[in-house]
């Protein structure tokens, strides 16, 4: 068989991987539960932002540990995994590998040059579990505002400068904002 495919014979992933990002309050966990059967993983205790009829399945965690044995779980009856925020599933990620391996760390908490590739190490790995297990996956992230000389940028709160070499394991990033009533 050669490696030369026909559009017909072309594997497709049918499962995405993306993040949504936005200020507070426009509406970017909403817009997540939308998705097909999600099960939302609320890694910053802000479930109750969210109007509660919005909200069905949701597990509250305090630890990357806790993630971990959430996706050991049955999850038969979800098609979506929503991690709100992914800042904060990352910020746990770091504590992980810290308590896992203390010369990841410095002395204030943060992660090391090296700590910084193992959280990376360990968030393709965390991409790749949840895909094994056939699911959707949503980061919610909140915003930060960049200037760049006269000009605002907005980027995702979502691995500071460790953030172009997480992305690159998603399908797509989307910005929401609010206007009006309206959301885009």
């Amino acid at each position: 068989m050669g490696l030369i495919k026909k559009k017909m014979e072309l594997t497709f992933q049918p499962k995405i991987k993306m993040l949504i990002y936005g200020q507070a309050g426009t509406g970017k966990s909403t817009l997540a539960l939308s998705a097909p059967k999600p099960l939302l993983i609320d890694c910053d205790n802000g479930v109750h932002r969210v109007n509660y009829g919005h909200i069905g399945d949701t597990v509250q965690v305090s630890s990357y540990q806790d993630v971990l044995d959430v996706l050991k779980e049955d999850l038969s009856a979800y098609e979506t995994i929503i991690i709100d925020t992914g800042g904060k599933l990352l910020d746990y990620m770091a504590e992980y590998i810290i308590a896992k391996t203390p010369k990841m760390g410095k002395a204030n908490g943060s992660l090391t040059l090296q700590g910084y590739g193992e959280r990376k190490c360990e968030f393709i790995a965390f991409c790749k579990l949840v895909n094994s297990k056939g699911k959707h996956l949503i980061f919610v992230a909140h915003r930060q505002t960049q200037q760049e000389g006269d000009n605002y940028r907005y980027v995702p709160l979502f691995g500071g400068s460790n953030y172009d070499s997480l992305v690159t394991e998603l399908d797509t990033v989307g910005y929401l904002e609010a206007n009006g009533k309206d959301r885009v």
